[in-house]
């Protein structure tokens, strides 16, 4: 083979052996002694074994090195870019504001460097912290502050809101007949289960008051329909009973009832206190509108009283609704203009199959304008009619309400009210 041959020249001019390349054919013939060609096929092989051996040299280190890399890689992502994913997850939760669905659970970061595993614990310690905050104080107040990169500082401003105010009936007498755990076990669960219908419906928690809940709607989470949310919760909340109570009697626990009321009207809502101490809550003669309908549920045997201010910005056909009485509140100055004040009975269906207590609802809504019309003895009649249909439709005893409106009727039959007489009961 041409490649095994090997040419060798002699110049008669040692000096010509390192220019010859540049000389022209006739001149390097002319200054060549002798030439030869030799065989040099054992010397090639042996270069082309170096060359091979070399090659197979470079391909192992290549893939060693590969391996040691991806091992290398490996080891990084377990120690340091899985367990920084994970943070910066937890972190864009924060970010955006996703804190109550943060994650709890301390992730396990052996393997990773102590450095990540020092970064990991504070971490796990800061959502402790804002998620303690978050029990302290409504979830809404806390991402605002955290939106705007705020410290909260005393401060509050006139707003129309709803206002909801429920109370346990009779608890008092509830827990005198329980240990103090079976006590904070009840109240435990009906809190946990009350607080997220108010949470569903875009409300916020001020405040547990002994057995009472207070909770506002429309602040500081903004919604235009704020007392439609404020009563769909209180109807949800109502509904919600049932699944505590037969949670509750599982358990060797009593049934509960609770009594709510809800007000539409402007208060002062914000952070009140001092710098050192302070709360999001509602002040102002509005703000007791509710606590005040909670209570006179009792003289009627109803659970859900709303005011006139709510009446008015609620969908009428979305619920079952009736008037109760005229009623005087205080809040509206020395001298008070008589408010009617509603009970929603239930959510009424859609479509045109309304709910059988509709009729029953448009009947008492009759027997109160003639009551207040001053015809009682047409009165009378009605809300007998209104007394005999809740009997059938809700296998009850009697309807408290229209009990209630016979009796009035009866007496007012005997002894009229005065000629400017504005539809308010007086006990006297």
């Amino acid at each position: 083979r041409a490649g095994d041959l090997v040419f060798i020249r002699v110049f008669r001019d040692k000096a010509m052996k390192d220019t010859w390349e540049d000389k022209t054919d006739a001149e390097v013939d002319a200054g060549t002694m002798s030439a030869a060609v030799l065989l040099a096929r054992e010397q090639v092989q042996s270069d082309a074994q170096v060359s091979l051996l070399t090659t197979l040299t470079v391909i192992f280190i290549i893939l060693l090195g590969i391996t040691l890399l991806t091992k290398d890689l490996n080891f990084l992502s377990l120690s340091l870019l899985k367990p920084l994913r994970t943070l910066a997850e937890e972190m864009q939760s924060i970010v955006q504001l996703q804190i109550a669905g943060l994650n709890m659970e301390e992730v396990k970061m052996e393997k990773s460097c102590a450095e990540i595993r020092m970064i990991n614990r504070i971490f796990n310690n800061m959502k402790k912290a804002i998620k303690s905050w978050g029990k302290y104080v409504p979830w809404p107040v806390v991402q605002i502050l955290l939106r705007a990169g705020v410290d909260a500082e005393p401060g509050m401003k006139t707003k129309e809101v709803t206002i909801f105010f429920s109370d346990i009936a009779g608890f008092t007498t509830i827990v005198e007949h329980l240990d103090p755990e079976q006590s904070l076990l009840l109240l435990s669960r009906y809190f946990n289960d009350m607080s997220k219908v108010i949470d569903d419906h875009q409300g916020i928690v001020i405040e547990f008051i002994g057995d009472a809940i207070l909770s506002v709607f429309g602040s500081p989470m903004k919604n235009p329909d704020h007392s439609t949310a404020c009563v769909k919760a209180a109807l949800g909340m109502l509904s919600a009973l049932d699944k505590i109570n037969h949670w509750a009697l599982a358990r060797g626990l009593p049934e509960i009832r609770i009594r709510c009321g809800v007000h539409t009207g402007r208060v002062m809502i914000g952070n009140m206190g001092f710098q050192s101490r302070m709360k999001y809550g509602v002040v102002g003669a509005e703000a007791t509108v509710a606590d005040k309908l909670e209570e006179i549920n009792k003289n009627y045997g109803t659970n859900l009283l709303i005011s006139q201010a709510t009446y008015q910005r609620i969908s009428h056909d979305a619920f079952v609704i009736r008037p109760i009485d005229v009623l005087r509140f205080s809040h509206r100055g020395d001298s008070p203009k008589a408010e009617m004040v509603y009970n929603v009975m239930t959510k009424d269906r859609l479509g045109t199959i309304k709910h059988k207590l509709r009729p029953v609802a448009t009947l008492h809504m009759r027997g109160i304008r003639r009551y207040r019309d001053r015809q009682f003895a047409e009165a009378l009649e009605l809300f007998r009619e209104v007394n005999s249909m809740m009997k059938k439709l809700m296998a009850v005893e009697e309807d408290p309400p229209a009990v209630l409106m016979i009796k009035r009727c009866e007496t007012y039959l005997a002894n009229p009210p005065p000629l400017h007489w504005d539809g308010v009961w007086d006990e006297k």
